[in-house]
């Protein structure tokens, strides 16, 4: 059984022409179309008005070969040199291995004892609420 719904839905999908309609929904729309002529028949002639129309912008351009070649010549060279690419990934290289040094030397003094103590008990914190309960 079609709907109205779907019956517009296909000819905005697939256009007037039913030969262009999902198979296995033709036969419904057209006897859909036959049983509302009224409300079927301005939307097949809008839809076949438009078909027409992109019927008409369906056909192919033809370029000419000297064409092609103009617009290609037209087109802007590029003027970046092939040393700037290279330059400025060594720059950022250099500037990233520059920051991992700095970074290292804002740390503070080393404790050997305050990093063992903190990877022992990193973490457990959770641990310890849990077993402690609510109360801790």
């Amino acid at each position: 059984m079609m709907t109205e719904d779907r019956f517009y839905q296909i000819l905005q999908a697939y256009g007037a022409d039913p030969a262009r309609w999902p198979a296995d929904e033709r036969a419904d729309a057209e006897a859909f179309a036959r049983a509302h002529p009224d409300q079927a028949g301005s939307v097949i002639a809008a839809e076949s008005a438009l078909d027409a129309l992109l019927g008409d912008l369906a056909q192919p351009v033809q370029v000419n070969a000297l064409l092609e070649r103009r617009l290609i010549a037209r087109l802007p060279v590029p003027s970046a040199s092939r040393w700037m690419a290279p330059t400025a990934v060594a720059a950022a290289l250099l500037v990233g291995v520059c920051l991992g040094f700095a970074s290292g030397a804002l740390t503070g003094d080393y404790n050997a004892d305050d990093t063992l103590y903190a990877d022992a008990f990193t973490g457990y914190e959770d641990d310890w609420v849990d077993w402690l309960g609510e109360d801790a």
